[in-house]
């Protein structure tokens, strides 16, 4: 014999009262998922060009761990000793500082990198113009908005002059905007021509290569995942209060809203539980009916909001809207566990009055 859904039918009885739960669990998971999708684009952001860079591994001076407010210099000769370091497939040298790029009153400040032009460390893709020749940069398009400038148009950096030559896209995020410079032009810019601020190293095995590299060489070698993390803990810390507040209060209060709409629909459904108690219904399966309707109040609401955060960070990204959103994995899943935890604590917190419903009440008037 076939098993009548009764949790679901008796949900959807009140059609109006199960989408208005439906939809106030759902806005409240927006809430939730589009905030924290704003907070981890941003750190995503922040550490694009240590992710883009085509390395495996960091090489940075002793006690440095991270790009973000530090300084890194390493002789010219540690290159080639992480060279010789086995199962170091290629080795590149990186120079790095942190600047303003200013023209007239216009101010942005930037990663200054200087690169070996068609080696690792450079843009990614140039999206107009060229890499830089001599005396040239490529700056992001953001920050080239940002400053009122474009092809072949000056700004300065580091104390002198630069021709835009080039644009990327995709290096500018709350913090800085990423700049590039030819190796040695940087080099003479700041006097270092025997000085190299990162070593950038491919390898087929990134942590066992750091490792022989801290050994044989006494720097610090990090894959670029360590590094990349180490970025983003530096940058939290450091300028992502704000936002972090921001995310916990909606997180707070999104959860909040959704303990808050299935205790409601419990006890509103008080009657229905002691009818079926009246024929016979155990306490045992109450619980589990209000769990299943839980569920299906729950689920549909986290797929409402998951779509709609989805749409919001495709058309933020198409639109060049400027705030950054990226809906990772880990926080679908930290949301989506945490929501089911809660809303079985919602549905289940009255259910001790639940049981107490007496079967011949649903007689009375």
């Amino acid at each position: 014999m076939a098993q009548v859904p009764i949790a679901r039918r008796t949900l959807f009885i009140e059609r109006r009262r199960a989408a208005l739960g439906v939809g106030g669990v759902a806005l409240a998971l927006l809430i939730v998922l589009a905030l924290g999708a704003v907070f981890d684009g941003a750190m995503r952001d922040v550490t694009r060009y240590i992710d883009t860079a085509d390395a495996d591994v960091f090489v940075a001076q002793s006690g440095v761990r991270n790009m973000h407010m530090s300084l890194s210099a390493l002789p010219s000769e540690a290159v080639a000793d992480v060279r010789s370091v086995d199962g170091v497939e290629r080795a590149d040298p990186i120079l790095y500082e942190t600047s303003p790029l200013t023209v007239g009153d216009a101010r942005q400040l930037s990663y200054m990198i200087g690169y070996h032009v068609g080696r690792p460390g450079g843009p990614v893709e140039i999206t107009d113009g060229e890499e830089p020749g001599p005396d040239e940069i490529v700056l992001d398009t953001d920050a080239a908005d940002k400053l009122g400038v474009g092809m072949g148009d000056r700004v300065s950096a580091m104390g002198r002059p630069w021709r835009v030559s080039g644009l990327t896209e995709g290096m500018t995020n709350i913090t800085n905007t990423i700049s590039y410079v030819r190796f040695a032009d940087f080099a003479n810019a700041r006097e270092m021509q025997r000085t190299v601020s990162y070593i950038l190293v491919a390898t087929s095995d990134p942590q066992a290569v750091a490792t022989s590299i801290e050994q044989r060489t006494g720097l610090v070698a990090l894959t670029t995942e360590r590094f990349s993390g180490e970025e983003r803990r530096i940058v939290q810390d450091m300028s992502a209060d704000i936002m972090r507040i921001m995310t916990v209060s909606g997180l707070l209060i999104g959860l909040t809203v959704v303990v808050l709409v299935l205790y409601s629909a419990t006890l509103s459904r008080l009657r229905d539980i002691g009818l079926m108690k009246a024929i016979g219904a155990s306490n045992r399966r109450v619980a589990v009916l209000v769990l299943v309707q839980a569920a299906w109040t729950v689920l549909p609401a986290l797929s409402i909001a998951l779509l709609t955060t989805l749409g919001l960070s495709v058309a933020s990204s198409s639109l060049g809207a400027g705030v950054p959103m990226w809906l990772s994995p880990g926080a679908v899943a930290r949301v989506g566990a945490t929501t089911l935890l809660l809303g079985a604590a919602g549905a289940i917190a009255p259910l001790a009055r639940v049981v107490r419903v007496e079967p011949a009440s649903v007689f009375r008037r």
